[in-house]
């Protein structure tokens, strides 16, 4: 038994007390076993759900085109890191109190009862929520929607890359990738000796120096494309912050509170 899975039943108990419109029959017996203070926390649930949309229409965020790379604002950066920064107390907070909750009632969630599961989601409620109302208010401390700060995070703490495929499997990629930007960039590099070579006709180097000038015309496209500038700039900035960046690091802090007020989240 860990604090993570309280947490996490916490949040699957609290979905579902929402189905079929709010605490109902079951629902109350539920509300007495979490200590009478599941109505209240699924309200106060609903009044951050409030305040995010609130915030996303109060501060609009407008994300990149689909595909596109969200360039980073160096002073949209530094709000993101305060706000998070400021938010970390109260996550230690949660981290602590879910840590007592269960060096308290470890056994009884252990032997399954079904009321201290109750009362295991009831304490996961509060203490999430509290978390989550003060990311809330220092998101509006820093004039920054929900939505801004998920898609920052997702810039700044980009989550792990899927394994890539077995070999022999079949991958469809764009012109753009990296990997094909570096192909034709070894064929251009290629040109050079080659344009060298004294025994060259006028015509052979004429079609050389053509090749050259379409394959840099063509590379400095399909740079473009992949928002390489944009990836570039953006990994200079991370770098200038980075200390700042890796002490704020936490992806248990995204999981439990970020995510949940992104659009989609839980």
């Amino acid at each position: 038994m860990n604090k993570k899975w309280i947490l996490g039943l916490g949040l699957g108990v609290g979905g579902l007390l929402l189905v079929g419109g709010g605490l109902v029959a079951t629902g109350y017996w539920a509300d007495r076993q979490m200590d009478g203070a599941g109505v209240a926390a699924l309200m106060k649930s609903q009044e951050r759900a409030q305040k995010t949309a609130e915030l996303n229409a109060r501060y609009p965020f407008q994300p990149p085109a689909a595909g596109k790379v969200l360039k980073l604002d160096e002073a949209r950066l530094e709000a993101y890191l305060a706000a998070r920064e400021a938010t970390l107390p109260a996550y230690d907070v949660l981290q602590k109190e879910s840590l007592e909750f269960v060096q308290k009632y470890g056994n009884e969630l252990s032997n399954g009862s079904r009321s201290a599961k109750l009362r295991a989601a009831g304490a996961s409620l509060r203490m999430l929520g509290k978390a989550q109302a003060s990311l809330l208010l220092n998101l509006e401390a820093q004039r920054m929607s929900p939505q801004e700060f998920g898609r920052l995070t997702a810039v700044v703490y980009p989550e792990p890359q899927a394994a890539a495929p077995d070999a022999g499997v079949a991958m469809v990629s764009q012109a753009s990738d990296p990997a094909n930007i570096a192909l034709l960039e070894e064929q251009l590099a290629a040109i050079g000796p080659r344009l060298e070579d004294p025994k060259l006709s006028e015509a052979e180097r004429l079609q050389l120096e053509q090749r050259r000038a379409g394959l840099r015309k063509y590379i400095t496209q399909l740079e473009v494309a992949s928002g390489k500038d944009v990836k570039d700039a953006n990994a200079a900035l991370l770098k200038k912050h980075a200390a700042r960046i890796a002490k704020a690091a936490n992806p248990t802090f995204d999981q439990l509170l970020t995510k949940p007020l992104s659009p989609g989240g839980t």
